[in-house]
């Protein structure tokens, strides 16, 4: 990977969370930190690692930070160039389904403060998969959403997903796609979990209308929690509430359920074996 300045995966962290998560989660990435003087101490217990990695400090002002990082930033920023994201396979779901992972898929999403709200609530509940449809991908390297997110980016996996609507298709016995829109669908039951046995979810989450070429694909559709008598909510507050409702979905035990009425039969002094024993 070119280290040139017209690296097209050379993202600029601006603020402490952002940088302190990197530094913690993708070290490698780093080729030189900017911090103001008050700031400095925050780094301490990390700058002899990264020196060991080549990467540089310098004190600067905060006129000088800014500068470096195109925008307003009064504490620390970090220069990283970041891997080509992957491009999402049909067998990635056959392993998703096997873990029983979740999956986040970003689809018509423009906004920085939407994709990095979406980061934000994948990281909170423990969800790292983040498929960006080609409607999305723009916004992989956007400064903006690694400061929104406050260091959550560094928490998610990004994929891309080309051809959204034929790949869904292709994996549709492996996963069940939840589509949240911002007005077409069904109301969200916060306290009833959606179950999909033997496959995985993928929350569809789209910045708009969700793409008439998607709709046959996507197996329930909900619309943005809230009264449809009241203003919408935008979609950087309805994305965390449906994210913290995917991720209540009850995950199945590995053990199975034959084997658990076998521990309690063991367990107890009935001598009459459980049936299909």
């Amino acid at each position: 990977m070119s280290h040139s300045e017209a690296n097209p995966n050379r993202l600029v962290l601006r603020g402490l969370a952002a940088v302190l998560a990197c530094i913690e989660h993708h070290p490698k990435s780093l080729r030189e930190i900017h911090a103001a003087p008050a700031h400095v101490p925050a780094l301490s217990p990390h700058i002899i690692k990264l020196e060991a990695l080549g990467v540089k400090f310098r004190t600067s002002s905060v006129d000088d930070l800014s500068h470096f990082a195109e925008a307003h930033c009064d504490d620390v920023c970090a220069l990283t160039f970041r891997p080509d994201p992957g491009h999402v396979r049909v067998a990635d779901f056959t392993e998703w389904r096997e873990t029983h992972e979740t999956v986040v898929i970003a689809d018509r999403v423009t906004r920085p403060a939407d994709l990095a709200a979406i980061a934000r609530a994948m990281s909170a509940f423990g969800i790292q998969r983040l498929l960006l449809s080609s409607t999305t991908t723009q916004l992989s390297f956007n400064p903006d959403v690694w400061h929104l997110a406050g260091g959550a980016m560094e928490h998610v996996r990004i994929m891309h997903a080309a051809a959204l609507g034929g790949l869904l298709k292709l994996v549709s016995e492996k996963c069940c796609v939840v589509g949240l829109s911002p007005a077409v669908g069904r109301k969200i039951d916060l306290g009833t979990p959606v179950r999909v046995p033997g496959r995985h979810i993928a929350l569809l989450v789209s910045g708009s209308e969700i793409d008439a070429d998607l709709i046959p694909r996507i197996e329930h559709c909900y619309r943005f929690p809230g009264l449809t008598t009241r203003p919408a909510l935008d979609l950087a507050t309805a994305a965390p509430i449906a994210i913290a409702w995917i991720a209540s979905t009850p995950k199945p035990r590995v053990d199975g359920f034959l084997a658990r009425k076998r521990a309690r039969h063991a367990k107890s002094d009935d001598p009459t074996p459980p049936a299909n024993a």
